[in-house]
């Protein structure tokens, strides 16, 4: 069974990661699929032909995560991107992973003191690879760890991952024993990845984190409790794959099989760990310039989220407020604001202006949530004859 799902338009997912570089990061994510079926290596072959800047592979080499497994089931299938790969371990190989797991990742993915959990930069995102098969609770080395490391950043472009997912649909659930880390990362990341659940979830956020269950590597797939009321999206029975394509204050994500169907997508918007302060320019109208018409309303911006005008027209102590579509009277004063789709450049369609006094103010939200504005004042004059 294969639970069809409604799908943003690339046109809306493109607008709202607006504030983002032409070319965003690519990050894919998949756990469960490393084993003697072929659906795992279809799949690492589809991946092999895309973008990706990074691999997280979500746990699980069936079917005990032995030396030989990882030779002959993960290396032949997802070892082709070991190159570019951040791991997690799962349940299946956690209970040998001093004979498998550990020498075939080597000491880059654990603390000197043997913690299997690490943390890595990337494109102005934090991620964080965190194990579920370890102690995590209050008290743990794990969860003293994550605050430590969480204290660095200040922004929330944060994504971690880890195998049993915290919240999930089915048939596995939910997995208590992270609560911690769960509540540890809350207001200091976006999402969280997991797999274990044999199929793909994604879940209504939760104090800021959407969890993200990929278990579609190819092994076994299983489907969702489709009526569970926390699922924003899912599917079952298939095989592929999320990509992440992130960039500083944003990304955008999607779900794709290994045949390229999209079956979910949206975006993600985070506060950086760097300063990201606006600016904001007007290019017309200029300022206290005079025009005897004016239709568009354009200019640039650095670092910008989202834009709001706010447009208000003054006829002697009389004044009226632009609301996207029409002036309404209003206090001189007023506040009132309309938005604007573009951030780096951006322009609105205003109808004939009436002859009078007009003050533009550009409002920024930049993306590390400051507010920067810019304000203009112009003429329109009446015609001739």
């Amino acid at each position: 069974m294969r639970l069809r799902l409604p799908v943003i338009a690339a046109a809306l997912a493109a607008a709202a990661f607006g504030a983002a570089p032409a070319r965003a990061t690519t990050v894919w994510a998949v756990g469960d699929g490393a084993s003697t079926a072929v659906e795992d290596d279809q799949l690492a072959g589809y991946l092999q032909a895309q973008p990706m800047d990074k691999f997280l592979y979500l746990g699980d080499v069936y079917e005990s995560g032995t030396a030989g497994e990882l030779a002959t089931n993960y290396e032949t299938s997802f070892g082709r991107l070991k190159a570019k790969t951040a791991p997690t371990p799962g349940n299946h190989e956690w209970g040998r992973h001093t004979e498998g797991y550990d020498p075939y990742w080597g000491p880059g993915v654990m603390q000197p003191d043997g913690g299997h959990y690490y943390s890595f930069d990337l494109a102005g995102w934090h991620f964080i690879s965190l194990n579920s098969e370890e102690p995590s609770g209050s008290g743990t080395a794990q969860l003293a760890w994550l605050r430590s490391d969480l204290a660095r950043y200040p922004g929330t472009c944060t994504i971690a991952f880890w195998h049993r997912p915290r919240f999930a649909a089915g048939p596995q659930y939910n997995t208590p024993a992270t609560a911690y880390i769960w509540s540890a990362l809350q207001g200091h990341a976006v999402a969280v990845v997991s797999g274990h659940t044999h199929n793909y979830e994604r879940l209504f956020p939760v104090r800021g984190l959407t969890q993200f269950v990929v278990g579609t590597g190819g092994w076994e797939q299983s489907s969702p409790d489709g009526q569970d009321p926390r699922l924003a999206a899912s599917a079952g029975l298939v095989v592929g794959a999320l990509r992440l394509d992130i960039g500083l204050g944003g990304g955008s994500y999607q779900f794709l099989t290994d045949e390229n169907e999209r079956l979910d997508a949206g975006t993600l918007d985070c506060v950086p760990h760097t300063p990201t302060p606006g600016r904001v320019h007007v290019l017309r109208p200029k300022n206290r310039a005079r025009y005897r018409s004016l239709r568009v309303i354009r200019g640039r911006a650095v670092n910008a989220r989202r834009i709001r005008l706010r447009l208000v027209r003054r006829n002697g102590k009389r004044c009226a407020a632009y609301d996207g579509k029409r002036f309404r009277g209003a206090a001189c004063s007023t506040g009132r604001s309309f938005p604007i789709l573009g951030t780096v450049s951006w322009r609105a369609s205003v109808p004939g202006l009436r002859p009078g006094a007009y003050r533009l103010t550009v409002l920024e939200r930049a993306l590390d949530n400051t507010l920067a504005t810019r304000t203009v004042r112009f003429t329109i004059v009446k015609r001739r004859g």
